[in-house]
């Protein structure tokens, strides 16, 4: 059975305010039931949610470069001395 919710009870679920709610109705974004008052089903919620989701278009960025070059073969030589040293 679909669980119907009121249209405080729909924003809270959607995480989203009454007043963005009613936008939405009135744009016609959202099913809803009139009875005296505006009621909201569950199922079209998530319907409307699903709606809205997109996939991700992009592959991730690369990873920075290091901050640091690597040691070449003289630099190392001249960190293992001084590290001799202390």
């Amino acid at each position: 059975m679909n669980e119907i919710m009121t249209e405080k009870q729909a924003a809270r679920y959607l995480n989203r305010s009454t007043k963005t709610l009613q936008r939405r109705r009135r744009d016609g974004q959202i099913s809803f039931i009139r009875d005296g008052r505006i009621y909201y089903r569950r199922a079209d919620l998530d319907a409307y949610l699903a709606a809205r989701r997109t996939e991700a278009t992009k592959a991730p960025p690369p990873a920075p470069a290091p901050k640091y070059k690597p040691l070449n073969g003289r630099a190392k030589a001249h960190q293992d001395a001084l590290l001799d040293i202390i």
